[in-house]
């Protein structure tokens, strides 16, 4: 357990007892588990080992804003050669837009699920979402959805294997006897979406024809995954342009884009449209006002009154 120490926790303390609480009653009582306390600078992050007392996270002190490779990063130097089941980060919704790109490998030693109390984040940066991805873990806003998930058996019998498991559903990919029996309207883009996710967590950069099969699968059903986005086309050059890029061998690796086949951007005149105008006159006329104004108070203040 990483438990975020940034100030923002202070405002979900009632909801850290709580996922404490309901650790301690459900998973600790035939489980261990160990306790990391993530802090900002200038302090130093502390590790509880055994954890068996929801006390102790009460040891913690919310300051500062930390995001989630950087507490990732702490659990990464405390941990050592300890190895688990799995990692959960309790944190809120927090502070992307004040976050920069991680370039430090975070890798897990178990499925990294990623709980937030009460709101999710908006956005991850790359090293988190690659640590989530590769561990094969998650993210949720309720511990108990997450180690139901964690504790969901992997398979249902021969030729099966799961998938996910979402909203209650467990998502199994099984090999049928007869591939072109029609599927429920609709069900195609909800399964191809779990496809997708799992597959990515096995799938090298090197092997292009899985890469390819997983594009085509997005550009079908409109997925955005991590081989695949939406772009928009505005004209034939650009079309193009995209054609060509994806026959190239680099087409999964592309992380610096040149500018060929863009269109050149052009010149745009700065003269004010009419509205402006007017803006423009009324302030040239009220500092012509105050100045005015001014000066013959100045004026006043320079004439001594006759006795």
């Amino acid at each position: 357990m990483i438990l975020d120490g940034s100030y923002s926790m202070n405002d979900h303390q009632s909801a850290i007892e709580q996922t404490f609480q309901w650790l301690t009653e459900n998973i600790l009582t035939q489980n261990s588990a160990d306790l990391y306390l993530t802090t900002a600078a200038p302090a130093q992050p502390k590790r509880f080992d055994n954890l068996q007392d929801v006390a102790n996270w009460q040891d913690a002190i919310f300051y500062g804003t930390l995001q989630p490779s950087e507490m990732l990063q702490q659990f990464q130097q405390l941990r050592g050669d300890t190895n688990y089941d799995a990692v959960l980060l309790v944190t809120d919704s927090g502070s992307y837009e004040l976050s920069t790109d991680s370039q430090v490998s975070l890798s897990m030693p178990a499925p990294l699920w990623l709980v937030h109390l009460n709101e999710l984040q908006f956005a991850y940066d790359d090293a988190t979402i690659q640590a989530i991805q590769v561990s094969g873990g998650g993210i949720s806003t309720d511990v108990e959805e997450v180690m139901q998930r964690l504790g969901t058996q992997p398979t249902k019998g021969n030729r099966t294997s799961l998938l996910n498991v979402v909203d209650g559903y467990a998502w199994y990919l099984t090999q049928v006897a007869d591939p072109s029996i029609a599927s429920p309207d609709g069900f195609e883009a909800l399964a191809a979406r779990q496809w997708v996710t799992h597959l990515s967590e096995y799938v090298k950069p090197d092997q292009m024809g899985e890469l390819d099969t997983i594009h085509a699968v997005t550009k079908e059903y409109g997925i955005v995954s991590p081989y695949s986005s939406m772009i928009v086309l505005v004209n034939d050059q650009q079309r193009e342009a995209l054609k060509q890029a994806e026959q190239s061998d680099d087409r999964f690796n592309r992380e610096i884009e040149d500018q060929q086949g863009l269109p050149q951007a052009t010149s745009i005149s700065a003269v004010p449209e009419p509205a402006e105008w007017l803006l423009l006159l009324v302030g040239l006329f009220m500092l012509w006002f105050i100045y005015q104004r001014q000066r013959s108070s100045e004026s006043d203040r320079l004439i001594e009154p006759e006795l």
